[in-house]
Formats: structure tokens, C-alpha cells, sequence
């Protein structure tokens, strides 16, 4: 089942895939940790607050922010789905530079997780990472 993007519902999926992978003890290959806050969303009231990190042993997308992360990125709902879901690296670029998008920390980040989070070719060898990232693909709307 299909869910839309950061709904309690795909939230509740996507952490019912990860607690797939949690026994995983195979190197994740990105380490980062990073605050997301999505302003904006089509559903519930004020900002979507969550966070991603890589440094366990999978993906992890969760509620809330981390005290320690790398980076932390705000931005409206619409570039979020582009950035995180249709991985449109191409509209993050303008959006930067016209003030929509916040960064603080570390941001040279924010390319390396748009990067990882491209899907694999069919003859790649699939990271644990781009498999949760695959999974994850499969149940957003």
C-alpha cells in the first residue's frame, strides 16, 4: 500500500521497513545525521519534524530532531518531495539560492544524501542503504 509522503502512514511504513534491517551488520556506506523540518504539509497542523541517519546499522527516518546531527535543512513540503522523493537535485539548486531552503551545519551533506539516494542500475550491487531507500519508494505515493 501506497501512502503520502511523510503521513503518519508512510512514517508508520517506513519504520516498519527499517525494523527489517535493524539486525543489519554489514557497512552502511554514508555517515550522516541530519534534522529535517518540512513546513507546509498538505496534512496536520504546523511543520513536519523529523530527522535521517545513517550511522546505525540502516536508514533511519524518524520523528523529531537528533541534539547532535550534521546538518539540519528546512524547507517547504512541494522541494521536499522533489529533493527526498523524486531526487530532482536539479530544483534544490535554485531553491537554495532563492532563500527557500534553510541549512545549518555541515551542508556540503545535503549532496552526498541526494547522491546515495539514487536508485541503482538493475547490474549494480544494491547497498543496505539504496534497499531501504527502494523499499521506501515502493510505499510512498
Amino acid at each position: 500500500m501506497r501512502h503520502a509522503f511523510l503521513s503518519p502512514e508512510w512514517i508508520s511504513a517506513v519504520q516498519d521497513i527499517r525494523a527489517e534491517f535493524i539486525d543489519h551488520d554489514g557497512p552502511v556506506e554514508l555517515d550522516l545525521a541530519a534534522n529535517v523540518t518540512v513546513t507546509d504539509p498538505p496534512f496536520g497542523d504546523g511543520p513536519v519534524l523529523g530527522h535521517i541517519d545513517t550511522n546505525g546499522p540502516t536508514l533511519m527516518i524518524e520523528h523529531g530532531h537528533l541534539a547532535n546531527s550534521d546538518f539540519g535543512i528546512e524547507l517547504p513540503y512541494t522541494l521536499a518531495r522533489q529533493l527526498f522523493v523524486d531526487r530532482d537535485a536539479a530544483a534544490v539548486m535554485p531553491a537554495l539560492m532563492g532563500g527557500q531552503v534553510k541549512l545549518t551545519g555541515d551542508s556540503s551533506k545535503v549532496l552526498m544524501l541526494a547522491s546515495t539516494f539514487a536508485p541503482p542500475a538493475d547490474d549494480q550491487q544494491v547497498s543496505i542503504v539504496r534497499e531501504v531507500v527502494r523499499r521506501v519508494d515502493a510505499v510512498t505515493a
